[in-house]
């Protein structure tokens, strides 16, 4: 009965079987969890809407405008496809939207932390060409030497200072409220 309900909810909301079956694609190939899969299939009835909103940002007491990621294909810059093959963080997050100044939102697709919604501050990814070279650099500035590089280890660079990545919620549907 609760998957008949599901489909219903999603015959109701007029998603396809082609949408739906693009999207099952796109989760398991970047990871992203059912919250996130359930958004974009109701997101791709938007017909090309432009759906922002704003979202106050606690740790500055500012409001910021959030554009999301489209999934229409009509713009490349909005093109979440695009920005999660051009992000260098796409084997640990899933960016969904931007804000005004260029900062991005992101899901969490592997760990322990997996689900998590998170901001990831532009000004310390936007020039770094690699992942690879990112860690390096926030190793030299926090003067160590790793013997192995790990989920963990990636996550523990990311999250140490509150400069680049931020967690914002435990889940989308928390974001979104």
């Amino acid at each position: 009965m609760e998957q008949y309900h599901k489909h219903l909810f999603f015959v109701d909301s007029g998603v396809t079987i082609t949408v739906n079956q693009e999207i099952n694609r796109l989760q398991h190939r970047f990871g992203f969890s059912e919250e996130m899969r359930k958004w974009l299939l109701i997101q791709t009835q938007g017909k090309g809407e432009e759906i922002c909103y704003a979202a106050k940002r606690e740790f500055k007491g500012e409001t910021t405008r959030i554009q999301w990621y489209t999934l229409d294909g009509i713009n490349e810059v909005w093109d979440i496809i695009e920005r999660n093959e051009d992000c260098i963080l796409s084997d640990y997050l899933f960016v969904f939207a931007q804000d005004q100044v260029g900062n991005q939102y992101a899901e969490i697709t592997k760990g322990k932390r997996k689900g998590h919604i998170v901001w990831l501050n532009a000004l310390c990814y936007a020039d770094v060409d690699s992942l690879e070279e990112l860690i390096e650099e926030r190793l030299e500035q926090l003067g160590k030497t790793p013997l192995w590089m790990d989920e963990e280890l990636i996550f523990n660079l990311l999250y140490t200072d509150c400069q680049m990545v931020e967690i914002q919620t435990n889940s989308l549907e928390l974001f979104l409220c």
